[in-house]
């Protein structure tokens, strides 16, 4: 087998979710004089399991220790995805305003109205207020049965004026989440529905399933709903980044807007961020989707009222027979 020729330049893309000791492997190659690392660490790193490599930062990559060392980088500063609405947070808070908005998504053709009302703009927080956050049944994570509801209803909306109006629009939706647990619920909640139309397209996975990945429109479904503030992972700065910065034209965050504005984390930035650009909503507002929650409600609290007689009468039943025979 003749020897491959020498390398004179190594490029290594997404260089920023790539463990250091992985990087190091091409950089050995022999004749390589220049190396080229393209990535952004305030993205997803690298996936580290064990929390003991973790700590001992296994997962660093090589691009985000050069950029700690002050070693020189070349941002490039123009974005050509996002509605400027889009991004107008995540380039302040994570790029420090260095990022600017490409002439396409200034462009007024650029703007799309999917949906009625204001609700429905370019970007806007649904407040889900009504949200009860549980474990799933096949998976020990996290899910939010009223959000999964929401989100059903938005989708069914959408196929509805992009496909049964007639006017044949081409929408991509992107249906994102955090946890497991939400993106199966949701799998299971919107079914084959939407797997035969030419024009519309829907994709449900957890953030770290889109980075890379873009959509037309995402909507993104937070999870939790509690009255302590807690938010577990959800307060990842990097997965926070990903996740709001996946949508071109539209981008709806449903979320407990109490619960994560009441964490010190980029949460409440986020949920102030959006009152203050009146982009902030209640999900009451809209009938439809305020419709779908009652029933969502009402179905949660009869399934777990059945539970509560059924683990009863099993009681009684074992009680009873105890009795019967002693």
């Amino acid at each position: 087998m003749p020897k491959a020729s020498p390398f004179d330049l190594v490029v290594v893309d997404e260089a920023a979710q790539l463990e250091e000791c992985e990087s190091l492997i091409p950089l050995q190659l022999p004749g390589v004089r220049h190396a080229v690392l393209i990535g952004d660490e305030c993205q997803l790193p690298a996936l580290v399991k064990s929390r003991v490599c973790e700590d001992a930062e296994f997962g660093r990559s090589l691009f985000e220790r050069l950029s700690s060392l002050g070693h020189p980088k070349h941002l490039l500063d123009v974005q050509y995805r996002m509605h400027p609405g889009i991004s107008k947070f995540p380039v302040s808070i994570f790029y420090e305003s260095k990022i600017s908005d490409g002439e396409n998504v200034l462009h007024r053709d650029y703007e799309r109205k999917p949906l009625a009302g204001p609700m429905y703009g370019s970007y806007s927080f649904i407040n889900v207020e009504a949200g009860k956050e549980s474990t799933g049944k096949h998976i020990k994570s996290l899910m939010n049965a009223i959000e999964v509801a929401a989100v059903a209803r938005i989708v069914q909306r959408l196929f509805k004026e992009s496909v049964e109006t007639g006017k044949k629009l081409c929408v991509g939706v992107g249906v994102v989440s955090p946890y497991k647990g939400q993106v199966r619920a949701i799998q299971e909640k919107l079914g084959m529905a939407y797997e035969t139309h030419p024009g519309f397209s829907v994709k449900v996975r957890s953030v770290d399933g889109f980075q890379g990945a873009k959509e037309d429109i995402i909507i993104f479904s937070a999870v939790r709903s509690n009255s302590n503030g807690s938010v577990g992972f959800l307060s990842n700065r990097n997965r926070t980044n990903v996740a709001l910065t996946r949508a071109k034209h539209c981008l709806w965050i449903l979320g407990n807007a109490t619960t994560l504005a009441s964490t010190k984390t980029i949460w409440r930035e986020i949920v102030a961020d959006a009152k203050e650009r009146g982009c902030l909503f209640n999900a009451n507002e809209d009938k439809e989707l305020n419709s779908a929650i009652i029933k969502a409600v009402i179905e949660l609290d009869e399934v777990d009222d059945l539970l509560k007689m059924d683990s009863l009468r099993i009681s009684g039943s074992r009680f009873g027979k105890s009795k019967a025979k002693y």
